[in-house]
């Protein structure tokens, strides 16, 4: 039989109590929770749902180094060219010399060569356009046929595997499809799960919210990883 009286008992619990609360080792803890929350952050993987980078559209508009460009004047036919543009993203036209390039669009560039050539040939009209576009994408893995595609249009992950011939039935991991892009001269792999970006394009049919598809971009790497096991 306790035969304490209550307060004392009450004094004893308060000591305990003051024990766990001590405000150094809470500190301490809090800081260790943090560095541990910290470092489960740091290890998560991208996806292709959020804030992605390829959860929006993808314009191609923009013209690149090693696309062949044609200018075009209606009266002033001798500043005609056809030229590709270098790897510094310049051309080298007569009359003007050194123009940028690689970055603008084509609208954008037919804007800089009226500027540029005003004071020769006035107001004559100048249509640009481009011959053969050097961007491109690379599909490699459990597809029919891997290698290089025009990256003409905008495209998604979807889009891009069709036209390497489709995606193997037997041997692709369509929860698997990794996007391997360069930004800011560093890889970064993106995750697409295109099982479940399909299981969304049915919803849609239905008349339930589709998923978002995802976009590639110049020189991408697309990778149909191959299933572990066959059934």
């Amino acid at each position: 039989m306790n035969t304490k009286p209550k307060w004392s008992q009450k004094w004893n619990e308060t000591r305990v109590l003051g024990r766990l609360l001590n405000p150094p080792e809470m500190i301490c803890c809090f800081l260790l929770f943090s560095a541990f929350c910290l470092a489960l952050t740091g290890c998560r993987t991208d996806s292709a749902s959020g804030t992605d980078p390829g959860s929006a559209a993808y314009t191609t508009n923009n013209l690149l180094e090693g696309d062949v460009v044609s200018i075009t004047f209606q009266y002033s036919t001798n500043f005609n060219a056809i030229q590709k543009i270098g790897l510094d993203g310049t051309l080298n036209l007569q009359g003007v010399g050194q123009v940028q390039a690689a970055g603008k669009t084509a609208l954008q560039l037919q804007n800089d060569l009226t500027g540029l050539y005003k004071s020769q040939v006035k107001d004559d009209p100048i249509t640009i356009k481009t011959v053969a576009a050097e961007s491109a994408i690379y599909v490699a893995g459990a597809v029919t046929r891997p290698g290089k595609i025009a990256l003409e249009r905008p495209m998604t992950v979807l889009e891009a595997i069709m036209e390497a011939g489709g995606y193997d039935a037997y041997r692709a991991d369509l929860s698997d499809v990794r996007v391997l892009r360069v930004v800011d001269g560093r890889q970064q792999t993106y995750k697409v799960n295109l099982k479940r970006l399909m299981q969304g394009q049915d919803d849609a049919a239905n008349g339930k919210p589709g998923a978002e598809p995802f976009y590639v971009k110049p020189f991408d790497v697309i990778i149909v990883e191959t299933k572990t096991f066959n059934f």
